[in-house]
């Protein structure tokens, strides 16, 4: 982790030393001839074919323009970008805006994790040198030593060559690249020792990572004044703090965990040398001896965990037991009271953990449990377990500690500042029991962020978890040591053979966990045997692609408007028919579709399922209104404003560096991707966006069946869906009544398509099928929704044009009953003897060729939005209406005002009156089956004849069960 830093005379010096450095002469031997070879001959030395990226490369002949000037043709080859200017003005940064060398020459090279695979060294560093600012190569598989012609260059600012297979040790001068300010060389295979003259007499490197390789020795930066941060974790550095750690007042942060570093702490880490030190990482070494004095107010980081330091803690680290300050402590040998104990070098030249007991030769009661910034709350926690520890920490709960003298009040909501994490061990405060009271709620203000072994306080008000027992193993004289251990254990640690005495205990448990284990089984097998069914059914028809005979439901969906849109705005089009068609492929994908065929902006897809079909068209309309269209003020070169559907990735720290120069906005290494500077930005974006372009697109479904033998090219259910589709508005769904049948009863699982598709588990189990079913239906209600299922809403049914004029007027079941009352999916009763999607219903003639029933499906959320189209169709045709009982739902009284879908509001004085009539059939209940329908048919007639003569005004609403019509009426 770093911290924000700020080096404003750092670029104007790098600025002069380009252009009156004494390589001046030097940096003129540069050709873009002869860096136009090297990168050629890096090319194909790197593995260049196996390139994950390999656009323009080996193309000599492109034109490569950059801000307006004519480049070498290697100037846009992937990850190559050359010098614009030879001059820099005041307001130019030469490690941005690529001034002060001649143009043409390569000033970066960006081939971060690109599969490159070679000898580093065959990178001529000398055709590079007099220009090169940035070389970042991170993340592939370079191998080799570094070489001593990397000291060649004059104007590298950063080198980030981390994540590879690197060997052998740093090259001697390195320092005398005076420009290089990050040097990363984390993650690779580098050992021996660090040179020192790793900085020049005019170093400018401030950030410096050698992390987890195998560096050895003494580690010596005295040269390099303006280090700011320095990560060297996972080496076998020996000796690092000497009296040259005075001469870095610039240093930040150090993090040398999981070296070998021994010895004592030096007392100049923690006074006044450092005056800018502020996160310092020690974790996992052998250092020992006490705390050294704290003199510090800046530290924000500090980690000595898992090392030999004991004896207390100073009084002067109170200036670290502030909120935000992260100290860790634990697996040492620190206590409160221990008296007389062992020397530094027998606890570093110890390799086992030694028991806290073991280390101090005496205790000294009288002294502070605590020191006198901190105190104990009454709350307690698990104590957290470590492999090198002084005690045995499983099963302990022990308090948390607070600063002294705060209250346990509950703090203000959302105030986290005043809070304190700091956590001890119970061996350095004497045991005593815990009073038989309910501890007080956590307070987490009084929280401090202190990490220390419970044993420091002799484990003052510790507690064991439920079932262990606390067992006192204090020896004569020394610090109190206590363990919790199960019942059956003695203070020797030995356990009695439970087993053998409760033979009997054994085979109860084996039994009832064989029990619970099939009971389980068959719970899973009730809960998710069904999805697992699905998603097997959802593979095969992932991997069938066009279906070849059955049953098959078409989509057709086009963009309104889309000619109208190419003449206006030419040059954008191609952005949003691109973005259009990456939607509708991915709903596609989701709901295992396949595509028949593309026509411009029109596409013809075909599934096996209509329940995938309209889960598809829900899904993208709901991708499609929450794209960010493009704006028609990009056709004038303005900056995109769209929305991407994936998130940018994150950028390296050499982009987060040069980033850092653009804004006036405080920058950190340490958490370069600030969240709340990032959704500032993003307002500001939104707010500063133009208004984008409305694209709407329609959609229309069709089922049929498919003949072995036929194909789909012009069947006659892809004509039907197109037409479905030419009568549906911008943003509409529409389907004709086979489709409906055959998703009717699944609305349920339609309702929870959102934009990243079917989410099933939200549904709750409203069936088991089987006997332990009916035993979990005593406690389990079944689900009674459905305010969330899809909505559908009848759009009436319409008579073509060239079909007989007299319809035949023996009733028949109202097409629009069971969706305008019940639009969350109630089923309504089927009058066909064989199903529409049957191979016997569907080879033999439709019963009404020349009738089209349009049917409207929304999402639970965006149901509203069907007002605003209401019953407006473009029919092609202009199509009449069947007849009165055949009326959309909008047609109704009221719709437009009532609210759409379930609502639990009741009725207002802005809801319109309406008067509704019922008609039923007395002593329905003695009729049989066939006479019931006979008289149906009767009774629905006659309803369309009275209908008829009131112009128009009535509206039956629903066909009950029991020979009962419900009709409406606005006057």
């Amino acid at each position: 982790m770093l911290s924000c830093i700020k080096l404003p005379a750092f670029w104007l010096l790098l600025n002069a030393c380009l252009h009156a450095s004494p390589w001046a002469a030097f940096a003129s031997n540069c050709t873009s001839e002869d860096q136009q070879q090297a990168l050629v001959d890096m090319y194909n030395a790197w593995g260049g074919p196996k390139w994950r990226n390999t656009e323009g490369w080996l193309d000599t002949t492109m034109e490569c323009m950059d801000s307006g000037l004519v480049l070498p043709a290697y100037c846009c080859w992937h990850g190559i970008r050359c010098c614009l200017s030879s001059t820099c003005s005041e307001r130019d940064r030469p490690d941005i805006d690529r001034c002060g060398c001649e143009p043409g020459l390569v000033w970066d090279i960006d081939l971060d994790s690109n599969n490159l695979e070679g000898n580093f060294s065959s990178l001529d560093h000398s055709a590079f040198a007099c220009a090169l600012f940035g070389l970042r190569i991170s993340s592939n598989k370079l191998s080799g030593p570094i070489g001593q012609d990397f000291t060649l260059h004059r104007a590298l600012g950063y080198a980030e060559l981390q994540s590879n297979n690197l060997q052998g040790t740093l090259p001697k001068g390195i320092g005398e690249v005076f420009s290089l300010w990050l040097f990363d060389l984390s993650a690779n295979l580098l050992g021996g020792t660090v040179p020192s003259d790793m900085c020049g007499p005019d170093t400018k490197l401030f950030f410096l990572s050698i992390e987890d390789n195998n560096f050895s020795g003494d580690l010596d930066l005295a040269a390099c004044t303006k280090i700011g941060y320095f990560r060297g974790k996972g080496n076998n550095f020996s000796t690092v703090f000497t009296e040259a750690i005075a001469s870095l007042p610039m240093l930040r942060g150090v993090y040398l965990d999981e070296n070998t570093l021994a010895g004592i702490i030096p007392e100049q880490l923690f006074l006044g040398f450092l005056p800018q030190l502020e996160e310092l990482g020690l974790y996992q070494n052998k250092l020992s001896g006490p705390l050294p004095v704290m003199k510090l107010y800046s530290m924000k980081y500090v980690s000595l965990a898992d090392n030999r330091i004991y004896g207390p803690i100073p009084q002067s680290w109170s200036r670290a037991a502030q909120p935000g300050i992260f100290v860790a402590l634990e697996t040492n040998y620190l206590s409160c009271c221990g008296t007389n104990p062992l020397s530094a070098e027998e606890l570093i030249l110890t390799k086992d953990v030694l028991r806290i007991d073991k280390v101090y030769q005496g205790v000294n009661y009288s002294a502070p449990l605590l020191p006198p910034f901190l105190e104990l709350s009454d709350e307690l926690e698990p104590v957290r377990v470590y492999p090198r520890q002084s005690f045995r920490a499983s099963g302990f709960r022990c308090p948390k500690l607070r600063l002294a003298g705060q209250n346990e009040i509950e703090p203000a909501p959302g105030n986290p500042a005043d809070s304190l994490q700091w956590f001890l061990d119970p061996s350095y405060y004497m045991f005593e029991k815990q009073n038989e009271i309910e501890p007080a709620p956590g307070n987490p203000a009084d929280s401090l962020q202190w990490f220390l072994d419970p044993s420091y306080y002799m484990f003052e008000k510790c507690e064991c978890e439920e079932g262990l027992q606390l067992v006192n193993l204090t020896k004569p004289g020394r610090l109190p040591y206590f363990e919790c251990q199960a019942p059956g254990f003695g203070a020797s640690g030995e356990s009695k053979s439970w087993e053998e005495s409760h033979p009997w205990a054994v085979v109860i448990i084996v039994v009832v966990g064989c029990v619970l284990f099939i009971t389980l089984l068959l719970s899973l097998y009730l809960w998710k045997g069904t999805e697992v069914v699905q998603k097997l059914n959802n593979l095969k028809k992932r991997m069938q692609g066009l279906p070849t005979s059955g049953p098959f439901t078409a989509v057709v969906t086009d963009i309104q408007g889309w000619t109208g849109l190419c003449a206006q705005y030419p040059e954008l089009s191609w952005k949003v028919i691109s973005i259009h068609n990456s939607i509708l492929r991915k709903a596609r994908w989701n709901n295992f579709g396949s595509t028949h065929e593309t026509e411009g902006d029109s596409f013809t897809m075909v599934f096996y399922d209509a329940k995938d079909a309209v889960a598809f068209c829900l899904q993208a309309q709901q991708m499609l209104g929450l794209q960010q269209w493009p704006s028609p003020k990009e056709e004038n070169g303005d900056d995109d404003h769209s929305t991407p559907l994936t998130s940018p990735y994150a950028a390296s720290v050499s982009e987060l560096l040069s980033k850092k120069s653009r804004s006036n906005q405080s920058f950190s290494l340490l958490h370069p991707l600030s969240s709340s500077k990032d959704r500032m930005k993003r307002q500001s974006m939104i707010q500063e966006a133009p208004t984008p372009i409305d694209i709407r697109v329609r959609m229309g479904l069709a089922t049929g069946f498919l003949c072995a033998g036929e194909t789909l090219h012009g069947h006659p259910t892809i004509e039907l869906a197109k037409e479905v589709s030419d009568a549906a508005t911008g943003g509409q769904i529409l389907m004709e009544d086979s489709t409906f049948d055959a998703v009717k009863d699944n609305l349920g699982e339609l309702g929870t398509v959102d934009a990243q598709g079917m989410h099933l588990d939200r549904l709750r189990m409203r069936r088991v099928f089987n006997w332990p079913g009916c035993f979990l239906c005593r406690f389990i209600s079944p689900a009674t929704a459905n305010s969330e299922d899809a909505v559908v809403l009848d759009m009436g049914t319409y008579t073509k044009a060239g079909t007989p004029d007299q319809v035949p007027k023996q009733a028949q079941p109202p097409h629009g009953t069971h969706t305008n009352a019940s639009m969350i999916g109630r089923p309504s009763r089927s009058f066909l003897p064989l199903s529409k999607l049957s191979p016997a219903g569907l080879a033999r003639k439709p019963a009404r060729p020349h009738e089209l029933h349009l049917y409207q499906v929304l999402s639970a959320a965006g149901a509203e939005r069907a007002k605003a189209w209401g019953s407006t169709l473009r029919l092609k045709d202009a199509l009449p209406l069947k007849d009165s009982l055949s009326k959309g739902y909008f047609d109704a009284p009221g719709t437009l005002a009532a609210p759409l879908g379930m609502s639990k509001r009741p009725a207002d004085a802005s809801l319109p009156l309406v008067t509704t009539v019922f008609a039923t059939v007395e002593h329905a209940r003695v009729l049989s089956s066939r006479e019931m329908r006979q008289v149906e048919r009767g009774l629905l007639a006659s309803a369309r004849t009275c209908l008829d003569q009131v112009q128009g005004d009535g509206y039956l609403c629903r066909v009950f069960g029991n020979l009962k019509l419900m009709l409406c009426f606005s006057k």
